[in-house]
């Protein structure tokens, strides 16, 4: 969050045929996509206020994507309807900046809230490159938002785990003795980077910002069977080889919010080569820049307004589970906290 300057103003176009094409020259939000999943609940549907289209329980809803074939589109504002896809192919320079695509043109993040249930699979993603059948690997954040007394994820190897009786044991039920259990509370962060073997427990609900990618190998899915009653598929010689035993348990980094600077106080969370991830309380109202790089703001409490320094676009209202993103050449926007205060999320691609 920043006092900056107003940046330059918005395009002026009409309809002739030397016109300039217009920019996406405001934030963006979108329409989720609903999951259902056998590991999934009902609590995230409730705090959401939406009704699947599907009658099992609802384990993930995403919320900016351009992973191919699930791109969300506009909600609202005048590029209402149009995909992430369309808008990253006409002006992928306006909504990156700086950010980098992924290899293939694709805008960099996906973000997702997840409602487990249940447990999850024990699970690895590959990194970049041949581990991957797209190329692509699949770092991850969680920011925890609920937990039931006692929640826990899985996020690592126990120390001194052993390569070839970890391979022997990963595909049944003794795996669960080389895993590393990490308590978690709302509020806290665990970074999840490509090769770390992991699995959210049943219990939480969580905010999710990724490498846009769904490359997900599968070791043991604790002998459940599926929404259409066979069991599940697993991946365990992809998984093994994607494991990197380098990588020590995974850590719960819980948010410090810093003293309050120009409305809002702001914690760190994690940082790679893939994205930034901090937490934003909004305190009054304050001024924020996208600053030349593509940011998503999740809001995980309250609600409140995201409106414009120029009048060069409506306000917008947002609350809990919205994502907007700020297109990384927008200048400066304006955000207010509602009555019921404001937390964000925030990711800003690299």
């Amino acid at each position: 969050m920043s006092g900056a300057a107003v940046g330059a103003p918005r395009s002026v176009y009409n309809c002739g045929v030397t016109a300039t094409p217009p920019r996406p020259e405001e934030p963006l939000l979108f329409e989720r996509l609903l999951k259902e999943k056998v590991w999934g609940g009902h609590k995230l549907a409730a705090r959401l206020g939406v009704e699947p289209p599907f009658a099992g329980p609802l384990g993930e809803t995403w919320e900016l994507s351009d992973y191919p074939g699930e791109e969300t589109r506009v909600r609202g504002g005048r590029w209402a309807g149009s995909s992430l896809r369309s808008l990253m192919e006409a002006h992928a320079d306006q909504l990156l900046g700086e950010s980098r695509p992924t290899h293939d043109g694709r805008f960099p993040l996906l973000v997702k809230f997840i409602d487990a249930a249940t447990d999850l699979s024990v699970q690895v993603h590959p990194p970049d490159g041949a581990l991957s059948p797209t190329g692509v690997g699949k770092t991850e954040a969680w920011y925890v938002l609920d937990g039931e007394p006692g929640a826990t994820v899985i996020c690592g190897l126990a120390p001194g785990t052993e390569p070839g009786t970890f391979a022997a044991e990963a595909g049944d039920r003794r795996v669960e003795a080389h895993l590393h259990s990490l308590p978690v509370a709302p509020g806290d962060c665990v970074f999840v980077p490509a090769g770390m073997t992991h699995a959210i427990r049943g219990g939480v609900i969580l905010c999710e910002v990724q490498q846009t990618s769904d490359v997900t190998y599968r070791m043991y899915d604790w002998d459940r069977v599926g929404l259409a009653g066979e069991p599940r598929e697993t991946h365990l010689a992809e998984a093994l080889r994607a494991v990197d035993y380098g990588l020590g348990p995974g850590v719960a980094r819980r948010a410090s919010f810093g003293a309050p600077a120009d409305g809002a106080a702001v914690a760190p969370l994690a940082a790679c080569p893939y994205f930034e991830l901090q937490a934003v309380r909004v305190l009054a109202p304050t001024t924020h820049a996208a600053a030349g790089r593509a940011r998503v703001l999740a809001v995980v409490a309250g609600n409140g307004r995201i409106g414009s320094l120029d009048g060069s676009f409506e306000p917008r209202e947002i609350g809990f589970g919205d994502v907007v993103l700020l297109p990384g050449r927008l200048g400066p926007v304006r955000v207010l906290p509602g009555a019921a205060g404001l937390e964000l999320l925030e990711g800003i691609a690299q």
